[in-house]
Order: structure tokens, then sequence, then C-alpha cells
């Protein structure tokens, strides 16, 4: 069922002190009414994996899968590791054929429960993260009309090849997820000159982050009632756009649900990998 969710295209703790000169966002851009539409309606039930490089690329950016796991303790961190880890390359290599799996190095594990973000041993806990955002982005000279220092060199990927980056997100609650799910926006409604880049805060090493101003025009989904069996998948990262310019993500953010207080609390855990293609002609 499609709602109206408030999104922040911000950081609402952003304001819990008084901001610093270089903070772009305003109060005005939090807890924004949106309509937030239901995928399984639009789109259908999960799909069944094949070739997705061209949805996933040059289309909305994500998609449902039936994706069944192993995984019996999903807060069990070498089980996820040795486990999940390989499920998630072999996701991969069925979405984009011909692509070489770069290493998944860990993963975020989301939990009501967690108060804010942090590390142990480099996986990362937090609660749902209530803000639009995108997690990797380029640097753009001051005019933001071009690209300065791409995000493959700031943290190391292969150069002289295409890097696209993945998100596979899955909710590991005990039943179909009742609360906080992911909200990913439609990624051809997404007007480029919206898009602004800053720090990743949470990242373990300096790189950009996309971030949003409101618009209209941008078309929200969500997956009601996803299980632990279903893996949205959406796009992160691409080094070499094929439609050119600046690459234009998957913008995402947890979206508060109406009348869920008191459900099942949401436990979530997202793989970010990357893979190698070769550049387009």
């Amino acid at each position: 069922m499609s709602f109206i969710g408030h999104l922040n295209f911000t950081y609402p703790q952003a304001y819990e002190d008084e901001p610093s000169s270089d903070v772009v966002f305003d109060r005005d851009r939090v807890n924004l009414p949106t309509m937030i539409h239901d995928a399984r309606e639009c789109f259908g039930t999960a799909a069944e994996v094949k070739d997705s490089i061209g949805l996933l690329t040059s289309g909305l950016g994500f998609k449902l899968f039936k994706s069944e796991s192993q995984v019996l303790d999903w807060q069990d961190v070498k089980q996820v590791a040795s486990i999940h880890y390989s499920e998630c390359r072999e996701l991969v290599r069925a979405l984009l054929p011909g692509a070489r799996i770069l290493a998944i190095e860990s993963h975020t594990f989301r939990d009501e429960d967690q108060k804010e973000h942090h590390y142990v041993d480099g996986i990362q806990y937090g609660p749902p993260a209530l803000a639009v955002h995108n997690d990797y982005a380029d640097s753009l000279s001051e005019d933001g009309s071009s690209v300065t220092k791409s995000f493959v060199d700031i943290i190391g990927l292969p150069r002289g090849k295409r890097i696209i980056g993945l998100n596979i997100w899955r909710s590991v609650s005990s039943n179909p997820l009742e609360r906080f799910p992911l909200a990913v926006c439609d990624r051809t409604s997404i007007d480029p000159g919206d898009l602004e880049y800053k720090l990743n805060v949470n990242a373990p090493v300096p790189f950009n982050a996309h971030y949003c101003k409101p618009n209209d025009d941008q078309r929200w989904y969500y997956y009601p009632k996803m299980s632990r069996d279903e893996a949205l998948v959406f796009l992160t990262y691409d080094s070499h756009p094929p439609y050119g310019g600046l690459f234009c993500p998957t913008l995402h953010t947890a979206v508060d649900l109406p009348d869920s207080e008191g459900l099942q609390p949401r436990q979530s855990v997202e793989v970010r990998i990357f893979a190698e293609l070769p550049l387009p002609l």
C-alpha cells in the first residue's frame, strides 16, 4: 500500500547544536511529506535473478529479487562473512554477466536498538538511516561541472575499467518487515542539479556521499513486507555511466511507516559490493 512518508533531505542530528557555517542544509528540508509508492503494486513481486545491467545502470536503478540465504544467525559476523558474502557475489554475477567481482570487506547491520553509528572489527552498526543519501560520490570541480577526483581513485579501486557499485539490502527480522522499510528513488526522476556532494560522515576513510534537495518530480518507492528470502539490489556507483556526464545515483533512506509503533523492530543487513566491467564502447 502506498503512503505519505516524511523524508529528511539532511541529517536531523545536524541541528542538535548550532549549525556550522558550511552546513548547506536547512530546517525546511526535514520531515517533508512525500508520497512513497508501493513497488510491489507498481512493478510486481520479487523477480527471478537474471541479467539486469540495463535496469540497474540506465533505468530505475533498483530491483527486488528472490534470493534465499543459508545464514541462520544474522548477528554472527563470521557466519554472515562466510556464507552471505558468497551469496552476494553469486547474485551480482547473475545480474552483471561477465563482471569481475571485487572484494567485499564488511557489511552493515542495522537495528532499532542501536542508538548511533559505530564500527566493531570493521563491521558497521547503527539504527535505520533516516536521511536521503547515496553512499558514494566523486569529488567535483568548484562549479560542479566535472570530476576532479573519482571515488575509484580515492579508495584505490582498479583504474581503466568500468566500476559498478551495488548495495544488496535484506531485512533479517524473523517476520516480514513491519517497521522502517528502505525507500528508494527512481534515479530517472532525479534532477542532477539537485544533487549535493558532501563528506560521508559515517565513512571509515574520507570520501564524498550524495545528498539531495527535495523535488516534487522525484518518484519514491518501497517494497512492503520484505522477507529474509528477498534482496533489494540498487545502484550506488558507476564510474562510466552509459549516458555520459556525471553519475546519477539511487537515492535511498529508511522511512517510518504510519501506525507501525509497537510492531516488530527492524533488523537489516546490507552488503556493499563493487564489480569491474569493460569500459563502454
